[in-house]
């Protein structure tokens, strides 16, 4: 039963005498096959790529003598012993693994038909030469089997062990982002597996659950997309930043992030720190909403983050501070807060008058008249930071289910 390399391989045209001198040169040839392979080799050591990769010389003795037998026997249309039967993609992917440039390889085993056409018009007689040098073709078309096979090998090759060392590095990420940072032989393999100086600073950003698709687009865009990462649902980007040893100061958040619903967390210090970021991120992240949209920082989440923390002290603490507002009604309570919120944004009652477009006089009045209710002053920094959290924990309050709102 003819095998897989004999079965693709064309056919080749025959005379009425069915050119028998083909035959008789292959036969020559394999029975002289380690002298060509010599010469094959002599030549190979000059091409760029094979002298200093990691191949050995009986490695490439076995495999010049393998491939020019299975050359010979597909000119010759002799049958193909198992053995020889798949070493095209075979050596495909060993060169790969060994880390031969294509390049280089693909020239060496095009090599081939110079070779063995010269190695072949040694032992034709010169009678029949001019009809043997109609035989090129059956020898170009050999060796362009073989190359195809061989190329395809090592591509597959290459994809096989990019996916390996994706999920060794996925490996990796999900380890360090799940330490505590404090395990240094864990940093140095996930530093050289993400292709990153351990102690640069790193920019730990994550997307919103709804706007994923939109964040990955503007990170390609940004032309950053290698150090995404998809961990547990979430679109999280690690970015390394100037090293810290080099005495500069991190970039910090970049422009192109500022339209992307996203949390940035404060810049990590070194790789070490990007668990405990990530973590900071996560917990933030339910801040961006389609209502509350683009980059989000600790700045903008730390009420709601610390309202959340709070639990049950967070409810008694709001329950202090705005129990005596539902004395009054609802329209001056809302009047009230709004009034207060203004001016904590602001820091000055004429852009609070200006903000809510009433007179300052106004303004004066509701913050006097919060402070009488509350016995927190708005003006004190110390009442002020009691009240913002308050308020806080009053909205995050008002946000759950009608069940739990008491909790």
């Amino acid at each position: 039963m003819p095998s897989e390399a004999s079965a693709d391989f064309p056919q080749a045209a025959r005379g009425p005498a069915g050119r028998p001198v083909v035959s008789e040169v292959v036969a020559a040839c394999l029975a002289d096959i380690d002298r060509i392979a010599h010469q094959f080799l002599l030549e190979v050591q000059a091409i760029e790529g094979y002298p200093g990769s990691s191949v050995v010389d009986r490695d490439l003795e076995e495999t010049a003598v393998a491939s020019l037998e299975l050359l010979l026997r597909l000119i010759g249309e002799l049958p193909i012993p198992e053995r020889l039967a798949g070493i095209s993609d075979a050596l495909g992917h060993r060169r790969a693994a060994q880390g031969v440039p294509l390049e280089s390889l693909l020239r060496a085993v095009r090599m081939d038909f110079r070779i063995l056409w010269t190695a072949m018009l040694e032992k034709v007689p010169p009678e029949f030469l001019p009809d043997f040098t109609q035989d090129a073709v059956r020898v170009w078309e050999a060796v362009e089997f073989h190359t195809i096979r061989v190329h395809a090998g090592y591509l597959d090759e290459l994809a096989s062990m990019a996916q390996e060392k994706e999920a060794q590095r996925a490996f990796l990420l999900s380890r360090l982002l799940t330490s505590d940072g404090k395990d240094p032989q864990l940093l140095g393999q996930a530093a050289r597996a993400l292709g990153v100086n351990p102690e640069s600073s790193f920019l730990v950003a994550v997307a919103a659950g709804h706007a994923q698709k939109a964040f990955r687009a503007g990170v390609v865009r940004a032309g950053v997309e290698q150090f995404l990462h998809e961990r547990d649902g979430a679109l999280i980007l690690i970015l390394e930043d100037v090293p810290a040893r080099a005495g500069k100061k991190p970039e910090g958040t970049r422009p192109w992030l500022m339209p992307l619903d996203c949390f940035v967390a404060p810049p990590a210090s070194s790789l070490a720190e990007v668990p405990r970021m990530l973590r900071i991120a996560l917990e933030s992240l339910p801040v961006v909403t389609p209502e509350n949209p683009g980059r989000q920082t600790v700045r903008d989440a730390w009420g709601e983050v610390a309202a959340v923390r709070l639990g049950e002290y967070g409810t008694v603490l709001a329950d202090t501070v705005l129990g005596p507002l539902p004395a009054i009604s609802v329209h001056e309570k809302e009047r009230l807060i709004e009034t207060v919120q203004a001016y904590f944004r602001t820091g000055s009652v004429s852009e609070t008058a200006a903000e809510l477009y009433c007179h300052r006089n106004t303004v004066l009045n509701r913050l006097a008249r919060f402070s009488r209710l509350t016995g927190f002053d708005p003006a004190k920094p110390q009442d002020a930071a009691t009240v913002i959290a308050a308020l806080h924990v009053e909205k995050a309050r008002a946000q759950l289910p009608p069940s739990s709102a008491g909790l």
